[in-house]
């Protein structure tokens, strides 16, 4: 089946951390080929930071699949493998240097699990070339990117595209398709326009590619140094809390002895901002920080007796 193509070309989106081009190459020199791996494969054509082409590749029909089924070749020699490495090798051959996929970190079926592992060593295959660079997006990142929900689904990343270029796309409210002129597009090929968009972000600086490792190791660095701050700020807190206490007791202490002496004696602190005779316990009030003793307000104060 012939794959849908189509001219792009779409604005930047910004996210993320610097990634240098592969190879010391420019972004202009670079040809990317972003693909959504699956048996229909979404890819696009991107020369530098322009999106030429794009559509979706069918690398067997659900009859071929049957028929693969029935004679027992699924395991041995499933023909979307195949089939893939010729499209890759065709791209290849129209100067594509960077390949970038959606890496894909779960699944619902063990069929899955194991058609998305062949296309992505197809991939390896085809970038066992030096000149060719292998990079994958998270499915989270990349739609965190698209829509800021990593949890988005495909209508959503739909949406987005849509909104980002309404003078290229119409989405039709009732049906939820996609369209670019007279024709649709599937699910599989938006993603891999949102893939040469997330490359070009690369490019511009605003993203990267990081792998899974490479994100835990950076997770863990945060939550690390949010550990760190959070202790900081903590011991700040403490420290301060020590601090006012010890010019509570300091400015305490003052105002008794602004007192005066009670029986030879000084008073002792007592509740409610008074202070007791250890001898006669007999309480007066003491003056206010800020308030000299000597002031008639302080006299009033101390004159004044429980």
């Amino acid at each position: 089946m012939k794959a849908q193509t189509t001219s792009e070309t779409l604005g930047s989106s910004e996210l993320g951390s610097f990634l240098i081009p592969p190879n010391g190459l420019e972004s202009s020199a670079l040809v990317t080929l972003p693909v959504d791996l699956g048996t229909h494969t979404g890819w696009a054509l991107m020369e530098g930071d322009q999106i030429v082409d794009s559509g979706t590749e069918l690398l067997a029909s659900d009859e071929e699949l049957q028929r693969q089924r029935e004679n027992g070749t699924e395991r041995t020699s499933d023909l979307r493998f195949g089939r893939f490495l010729d499209f890759l090798a065709r791209k290849l051959a129209c100067g594509v240097n960077r390949i970038v996929f959606e890496d894909v970190l779960f699944a619902g079926s063990q069929a899955q699990t194991q058609l998305w592992s062949s296309l992505r060593a197809a991939i390896w295959l085809a970038g066992r070339d030096q000149r060719v660079k292998i990079c994958c997006v998270a499915t989270a990142s990349l739609k965190r990117f698209a829509t800021g929900n990593g949890c988005a689904k495909k209508p959503e990343m739909a949406q987005a595209l849509a909104a980002a270029r309404p003078d290229q796309y119409r989405l039709d409210p009732q049906t939820g398709l996609l369209w670019r002129n007279s024709k649709t597009i599937d699910d599989n090929e938006v993603d891999a326009i949102w893939l040469a968009l997330y490359a070009r972000a690369v490019d511009a600086g605003t993203a990267g590619f990081i792998g899974p490792h490479q994100r835990k190791a950076a997770a863990k660095a945060e939550r690390r140094v949010k550990r760190a701050a959070a202790k900081a700020q903590k011991r700040a807190r403490a420290e301060a809390q020590k601090a006012e206490a010890r010019a509570k007791r300091q400015a305490l202490m003052e105002a008794i002895k602004s007192a005066g002496r009670c029986c030879g004696v000084l008073r002792k602190p007592a509740a409610f901002g008074r202070a007791v005779c250890p001898k006669c316990r007999r309480l007066v009030t003491l003056a206010k920080p800020g308030i000299p003793a000597e002031s008639p307000i302080a006299q009033d104060q101390q004159a004044f007796q429980h």
